[in-house]
């Protein structure tokens, strides 16, 4: 085989690589998961990261399927936390509240959430389920 050929065939073999790197993880269903707060409940589309570290550190970050404009976020072992919108409205979990079981690539658990803008008394129960698989 000589120079260019080899060239060639790398750059192919280069090319179908990057496509299937896209694709795998768009068609992976199992990467997404649950967030409830109170009678309300979202399925997390994990969009933006979804990984869950030795020493249990979650990072997962995405937003809701019914609406793409809702973030959702798992930050265990970071500052956010489980987080559900943005701004002042968004319900965030009580860090002390904060309770997780991590099975491999699966992160279950519960919190108390609030929201800022409201009162220190409206809280509500939650939970998530979510798989990085």
């Amino acid at each position: 085989m000589d120079g260019d050929s080899m060239m060639r065939t790398l750059f192919r073999l280069f090319c179908l690589l990057s496509l299937a790197a896209m694709v795998i993880p768009a068609a992976t269903a199992e990467r997404r998961g649950t967030v409830t707060v109170g009678e309300d409940s979202w399925i997390l589309v994990p969009s933006v990261q979804c990984s869950i570290y030795p020493g249990n550190i979650v990072s997962i970050a995405g937003h809701a399927a019914e609406d793409e404009s809702l973030q959702l976020v798992i930050d265990y072992g970071g500052p956010t936390g489980v987080r559900v919108g943005d701004g002042p409205d968004a319900w965030h979990a009580q860090p002390e509240s904060i309770k997780v079981h991590i099975e491999g690539k699966r992160i279950q658990g519960t919190a108390t959430f609030f929201r800022y803008s409201g009162s220190p008394d409206d809280t509500r129960q939650g939970s998530f389920d979510v798989s990085c698989s």
